[in-house]
């Protein structure tokens, strides 16, 4: 018996058996761990089912902090409102988190720190006309939307300092990749405009967006960077459906969605690009749509 295990088994077949036993056992997903969530729903993001929320310290898990979590059923999307109190069951496996159970408690004013009041005022819908708003660029230069009366343009909401490359970063390599069409294509060059407002304006001077403008290779005829005070940046934010939620620590942690919308020469809306998911390709062919 000495070359044999006690169920027959040669033990060096009864170690390898051992062996893959306890790599079966660290290679399995561990189970998902769940976390009670205690705080406020400050915007509710129904194209991508999540709910932005600023939140109390969840024991054995993170700070409290403010930032999105996606939500498990469009059920539990049903009802939410911004200002909302509520408790919730975070549930977290190795790769995605999401409120899988949530409950109203109450409601409550919404933080100073975020524009989603003035998203309540309402938002521009296909064939609105689009607000005024006075601005300047990152030539120092007081402009107004106005000012691209006559010609359509395509504008989206960022802000220099955003760490997501899906998001921000995601809407300027969009930007940059149509300058550069627009350029290539005679039928498209010179008519239309590309706008990207900072909602960000304590941070993103014109001096600033001069610089990161220049480190993106725009034409200065052909897309344009804005900034203004928080007030109007918030508000004309708020009023093409972009929520803004500032966190408490930092000017960095912005919560926000994404949204991009072509306008027409009248300024009017034409159509709205939510998130990050939309194409060039796509916004070009809507272009000669309407051009034509």
């Amino acid at each position: 018996m000495s070359g044999e295990s006690a169920l027959g088994w040669p033990r060096a077949l009864a170690a390898c058996a051992g062996v893959l036993l306890l790599t079966a056992a660290c290679t399995a997903s561990p189970p998902p761990q769940q976390y009670e969530l205690t705080g406020q729903v400050l915007a509710v993001y129904a194209d991508r089912q999540e709910l932005a929320i600023k939140h109390e310290d969840i024991v054995g898990y993170m700070p409290g902090m403010t930032m999105s979590f996606p939500v498990a059923t469009k059920s539990l999307m049903a009802g939410r409102t911004p200002g909302e109190l509520i408790t919730a069951t975070l549930e977290v496996n190795a790769l995605v988190g999401n409120l899988v159970a949530i409950t109203h408690v109450g409601t409550a004013p919404l933080p100073d720190n975020t524009n989603t009041l003035a998203m309540v005022e309402g938002i521009l819908q296909v064939g609105d006309v689009v607000p005024d708003a006075a601005l300047v660029d990152q030539q120092d230069r007081r402009r107004s939307l106005s000012d691209w009366g006559g010609t359509p343009y395509l504008m989206t909401f960022i802000y220099t300092r955003c760490p997501l490359p899906n998001f921000c970063p995601a809407m300027n390599r969009n930007f940059a990749s149509i300058q550069g069409s627009l350029a290539a294509d005679a039928g498209l060059a010179g008519r239309l405009q590309l706008v990207s407002v900072s909602f960000d304006p304590e941070h993103d001077t014109p001096a600033v967006l001069a610089e990161f403008a220049a480190a993106h290779d725009t034409d200065p005829a052909v897309w344009t960077w804005l900034t203004g005070d928080r007030i109007t940046t918030d508000r004309l934010a708020a009023k093409f459906g972009v929520s803004v939620i500032r966190g408490d620590a930092s000017a960095t942690e912005v919560v926000h969605n994404l949204r991009t919308t072509l306008v027409d020469a009248e300024g009017r809306v034409v159509k709205i690009y939510s998130g990050s998911e939309w194409t060039t390709d796509a916004v070009l062919a809507d272009v000669r749509a309407l051009l034509k």
